[in-house]
């Protein structure tokens, strides 16, 4: 069984707590089920993060939340990432060296993989 959350968590605010809804998926998988993730993320510009939230926010009725690195981590808890790890979107696993932007931070998006041991 595959859990995929991708592009959507981002759409959940923290006050709704999307840890504890992944975390109630996550109990609900079998045992070597997979989480994917794929989740906007503030790191790279925190100071511009804030203002596209704001901007966007204001555009349209959904609400957004741009989280740290530490933030979408969490939604792993219980699982084991596979290799590359919690990784910016041109890093998981591209087809040579060369396919990897010189700052692939620029895409804003982290994306993981982890097996429910």
């Amino acid at each position: 069984m595959a859990l995929l959350l991708v592009a959507v968590l981002h759409f959940i605010p923290d006050e709704e707590d999307p840890w504890r809804i992944v975390a109630r998926l996550r109990d609900a998988l079998a045992p070597g089920s997979y989480l994917v993730v794929c989740q906007a993320c503030s790191d790279a510009k925190p100071e511009l993060a804030s203002a596209t939230m704001k901007a966007y926010e204001g555009r349209v009725a959904a609400r957004s939340a741009l989280r740290p690195r530490v933030g979408i981590r969490r939604f792993f808890d219980g699982f084991d990432l596979i290799d590359p790890g919690l990784v910016w979107l041109p890093e998981w696993r591209p087809g040579s060296p060369a396919d990897v932007p010189e700052d692939p931070r620029k895409f804003w998006g982290l994306v993981g993989v982890g097996r429910l041991g």
